[in-house]
């Protein structure tokens, strides 16, 4: 693994901390787009030299993701015991952030694979789709961290004129944590558990490399 980290070094005339750090960033961001600010430089090295990230990220159990059609690339476990277990709120929350995803995509909503909205159009559609009252604002700002750190979302600034409100932009790693058949099971959902313990973990796992 020296030997090709050597090779590419003097193939691409960069330095050594160049790879160094593209490979940590990824490692601590899980997800990086060619369209975010500050990671364009990661994403364009570590597509450029795909084998030698590949083999690197193999060696650590993951699989490197590479999506050249939304310039988007993250890290996969490849090791179930990998897999974040999520606890009920936060499965529904991104059950709900799927699902508008998909209806942004469907009108043609989208930039470089980016969707718009905010914290009040996913509370309301919560509402409206698991019949559950919304958490309380400190619950969820820990629920909207957690899925930000896993690169679901990317968090903006308040709106002016409400400041409880949050500006988001989802991203298309909605698409990777939430399959078709996760989706189904919040079209099905009908709040019949909501005096269910909120600590208590739901059966649904987040597919990602980051820890919790």
């Amino acid at each position: 693994m020296l030997k090709e980290l050597k090779r590419v070094v003097e193939e691409s005339g960069k330095d050594v901390q160049e790879f160094q750090q593209a490979a940590n960033y990824l490692l601590s961001h899980q997800f990086v787009s060619a369209y975010k600010h500050g990671q364009r430089k990661y994403f364009l090295l570590i597509e450029t030299y795909q084998h030698y990230f590949s083999v690197v990220f193999d060696a650590l159990g993951m699989k490197l993701y590479v999506n050249e059609n939304e310039r988007l690339l993250g890290l996969l476990p490849v090791e179930r015991e990998a897999f974040v277990r999520l606890k009920t709120d936060e499965t529904l929350f991104l059950l709900v952030l799927r699902q508008i995803y998909e209806e942004k995509i469907e009108n043609f909503e989208v930039d470089n694979g980016f969707v718009a909205s905010n914290t009040h159009a996913v509370l309301e559609r919560f509402v409206q789709l698991v019949k559950r009252e919304i958490p309380t604002e400190t619950r969820f700002k820990d629920i909207l961290t957690l899925l930000s750190r896993h690169g679901v979302l990317i968090k903006g600034k308040a709106y002016d004129e409400d400041s409880k409100n949050l500006a988001i932009h989802i991203t298309p790693v909605v698409r990777l944590v939430v399959t078709e058949a996760y989706l189904r099971q919040l079209e099905s959902f009908n709040g019949s558990d909501a005096e269910q313990d909120e600590d208590q973990d739901d059966a649904i796992q987040l597919d990602t490399a980051s820890e919790e």
